[in-house]
């Protein structure tokens, strides 16, 4: 194996990107997970069965970001590794406080961040998490997992006690052995050490190395979010990294929260709690607002335990003797700036529209930062009370919404809801690489649906000009220390998390002269919608699918007897195995309707009533047998014997399992709306937006295209290209159009699109269907042989980078030119789309354009 490629490089090579997509998650792993896979966590499991299936290296590396959910992984390979006949798991961590974190992420099933659906069913059979704490307690069964510390695991191996783990014990049965935060696994490998760490050479590191190859089939997972730059230990794990998402990827994909840095003008702490407080309660009520529950945590950060609880007694003592004056002079000092629109600008905005003054927001602040509601996680004494509380924060019937800490927090604590980190103390520039790292486990995003958002796990306002947007910004509050601020940022830069700084309003107003025209009030435009199916009805189109699935499935032949373990085949399987003369087609209604109603009470909670009643028609179970699994046809291997009971059991089974998964990928498809003509009037509205100095745009007066609907043109320099090219060829538009204005879409959800095309010319099923797409750029024209049709023309310009990997949408908006008109009122909307406008193909555009200039459907 190649020294120079990681472990994931080598695969890719060898099973090719579409090879690695095609890979099955199976439906043991999703079913028994309390949460959803995201696609990068989808991606890292399919890396690994991809190791599985090919080079099978039993020590393996995820090298995944800080809050990207490393935990959902390890509990998909326990249960994996279970299937495959594992039933011992030692699972290692650095410090006590992670430890027992983990323990009730992984046992508590009453906890609210417990990993697995309850019960556990693999083989068809309910399956315990067993906590040991020697091998003795271990259930023949049972996922039996054995908790401790690197340090603890160390003092037991070289310390021998009765009753305990033992080297020894190891080397009769085979484990699996989990390492998170693992980069404190890596004391032994470092080249360069520090004293403590010479001191444990030839210590923990090398004691765990003597554990893992105690038994041949043992399996190491480990798992970093940092993996040490030193080159030592870059080349161990060259061969073992199986996976990497940088907290850079897991920022860009938006899975993060974004990172506001707030400067205040002076030094004292005393703005700094009361600005934490008025941004921590002006999300709080914002979210309730928008119907969603949040109650934000504010951390407030000190460089010494006495400091912290120094800051404590004076933040008490503040908010006791708060009054209407101070809350009114914080708002004038830190708004009403033009340019810039602070969150507090926001703020005091949202609780005007509220009736909230100052006054009533001064008793707001007193009511919700009283002492009660405080925790200062400091005192080791009473750290297992603080660790449930800290464990627990998001949850409703967790009152702390104030945190005083210093160091404890910095690793291994998973917090959703922090929003507000204030850092108290002043000097000392050396801590900016560890208040990074704090800011990176804070920038977790908290999840929450809004209307029209289905993805609740990622930022959904980042293009958008919405106060929603400080429901996915974490604010870090600090004292005015240009040096400091400046070291911070590069900091946050280089570990993936670039600081945001307030930005520019731009204000975008629909031209007088546009809004006075006939055509601007009259005019309509068409697109379409969608909606997560979820449990819903299925329509007669979705049902009709699940039959002609079942249609295609082939039914492996099944023994009578015997204990041969057998898994569903993946469709590249099926293409592989199957002879068209070994299977015979099969009529289902020749299983007893007993059988498959005994098969689904083995399958669990998908076939309850509770549940198919509600995304099927039927008003019994026997009824979905009957309409569902026995009136449609399958194939049946030719040597099947169909007398025994048992083989009729495995059928029903195979028939069950398969027919759940296809309903599954259905409920989590999205059902897409017809086609709507909408008034643009109603729709298109003045606009504010944000931008950067950095960003890379260009800002134009609009009055020259006097077609634009705005009079700011805010874009790229290849969209203002565009609008060159459109006034270039205005004479050309007159002559077939009476009446035309172009409109830019500055991210506008109203006008965002969805690709309908279920399947592709060539025959194939669109990867793509129903994928959400926000044109630049609306042509809206009535020809001048035609007073009662619209036409709406798509356009995109795209940059050469993006080009390839958005070629669907150039595809899809080609497709458009064949829709049907829509009516609306006495109008139709007549609807297009062009190829994409490049730097490279305006001679091509230009044809394309032309074309649709004098096209005329009529």
């Amino acid at each position: 194996m190649s020294n120079k490629k990681k472990l994931y490089e080598i695969l890719l090579e060898e099973f090719g990107k579409r090879g690695l997509e095609d890979i099955e998650i199976p439906l043991y792993i999703k079913e028994n997970l309390s949460k959803e896979l995201r696609i990068y966590q989808e991606k890292a499991l399919k890396y690994y069965y991809a190791n599985v299936d090919s080079i099978k290296q039993n020590h393996l590396m995820f090298n995944m970001a800080t809050g990207s959910g490393k935990t959902l992984i390890m509990a998909a390979l326990i249960l994996d590794c279970y299937k495959r006949g594992y039933r011992d798991f030692i699972f290692f961590v650095n410090t006590n406080s992670i430890l027992e974190k983990t323990k009730a992420n992984f046992a508590d099933k009453y906890s609210s961040k417990y990993l697995f659906k309850s019960p556990i069913i693999i083989n068809e059979k309910q399956v315990e998490i067993n906590l040991i704490e020697n091998l003795s307690e271990s259930k023949k069964g049972a996922i039996n997992v054995y908790f401790n510390t690197i340090q603890g695991l160390y003092s037991l191996f070289t310390n021998e006690r009765e009753n305990a783990f033992t080297l020894e014990d190891l080397k009769g049965r085979k484990f699996v052995f989990l390492a998170d935060e693992a980069h404190h696994l890596n004391a032994d490998t470092k080249k360069k050490l520090s004293t403590s760490e010479q001191e444990d050479k030839e210590g923990w590191e090398g004691m765990m190395n003597k554990a893992f190859k105690a038994h041949k089939e043992n399996i190491m997972l480990e798992f970093s979010a940092t993996l040490p730059k030193d080159s030592a230990v870059q080349s161990k794990y060259q061969d073992k990294i199986i996976f990497e998402y940088a907290l850079k990827e897991f920022y860009t994909d938006r899975f993060s929260k974004k990172i506001f840095l707030l400067k205040y003008a002076g030094l004292e702490k005393e703005e700094r709690f009361l600005g934490s407080m008025i941004a921590s309660l002006y999300r709080q009520y914002l979210a309730k607002e928008n119907g969603v529950f949040l109650k934000p945590v504010v951390l407030y950060k000190s460089k010494t335990i006495k400091e912290s609880k120094d800051n404590e007694l004076e933040f008490k003592e503040f908010v006791k003797n708060l009054s209407a004056k101070k809350v009114q002079d914080f708002f004038k000092a830190y708004t009403q700036n033009e340019k810039e629109k602070t969150l507090f600008d926001e703020a005091l905005e949202f609780f005007k529209g509220l009736n909230i003054d100052e006054t009533k927001l001064c008793e707001i602040i007193k009511l919700n930062f009283s002492e009660h509601f405080i925790l200062n996680v400091n005192d080791s004494k009473e750290a297992n009370e603080y660790q449930l509380k800290l464990n627990s924060l998001e949850d409703k019937d967790n009152e702390i919404r104030v945190i005083f800490a210093v160091d404890k927090l910095n690793e291994g604590w998973d917090v959703l809801n922090l929003f507000d980190i204030v850092r108290l103390n002043t000097g000392n520039i050396n801590e900016s690489t560890k208040e990074a790292q704090l800011i990176g486990r804070g920038a977790r995003y908290f999840p929450f649906t809004i209307q029209g958002y289905e993805e609740s796990f990622k930022r959904k306002f980042d293009d958008e000009s919405t106060s929603l947007k400080a429901l996915e910004r974490l604010s870090y509050h600090a004292a005015s220390e240009n040096e400091y601020i400046l070291r911070l940022s590069k900091e946050l830069d280089t570990i993936g998390l670039p600081a945001e700084n307030e930005k520019e309003k731009i204000v975008l107003k629909i031209k007088e002269a546009i809004k006075n025209k006939s055509f601007y009030k009259e005019a309509i435009f068409a697109t379409n919608s969608r909606r997560k199916q979820g449990k819903t009805l299925f329509n007669d189109k979705i049902n009709e699918g699940l039959k002609e699935r079942l249609a295609r499935l082939e039914i492996p032949l099944f023994e009578a007897k015997g204990i041969k373990e057998w898994e569903f085949l993946s469709e590249l399987e099926k293409e592989q195995d199957y002879d068209e003369h070994t299977h015979k087609d099969f009529e289902l209604k020749n299983i007893n309707e007993k059988v498959f109603l005994k098969a689904m009470n083995i399958l669990g909670e998908f076939y309850h009533f509770e549940n198919l009643a509600k995304i099927f028609k039927i008003d019994s179970r026997r009824e979905f047998v009957r309409n569902f699994l026995q009136n449609t046809l399958a194939k049946i291997h030719k040597k099947q014997n169909l007398n025994s009971p048992q083989a009729q059991l495995k059928i029903a089974l195979f028939v069950c399992e398969a027919f759940k998964d296809t309903s599954l990928k259905f409920e989590d498809s999205y059902t897409l709306g017809s086609w709507e003509a909408k008034k643009l009037e109603s729709y298109l509205k003045d606009r504010e937006i944000y931008r950067e100095a950095k960003d890379k745009i260009s800002q134009e007066n609009g009055a020259k295209y006097e077609w634009f609907v705005y009079e700011k043109f805010v874009g790229s320099s290849l969209e203002s290209e565009f609008l060159d090219f459109i006034e270039q060829n205005k004479a050309l538009i007159n002559k077939h159009f009476k009446e035309w204005l172009v409109v830019r879409n500055e991210r506008m959800a109203e006008f965002a699109v969805y690709d309908d095309r279920e399947y592709l010319a060539n025959g194939e099923v669109n990867e793509h269907y129903a994928d959400r797409f926000e044109p630049d750029f609306y042509f809206l024209g009535k020809r001048k042989n035609d007073e009662f049709i619209i036409t709406q023309c798509l356009i995109e310009p795209k940059g050469e980078h993006l080009e390839l990997n958005d070629k669907w949408k150039e595809e899809f908006l080609l497709s458009l030119t064949h829709k049907a008109r829509l009516e609306r009122s006495n109008l139709h909307v007549e609807i297009s789309g062009l190829e994409f406008f490049k730097q490279k193909n305006k001679e091509s555009f230009r044809e394309s354009f032309e074309t649709f200039v004098f096209r005329d459907k009529s």
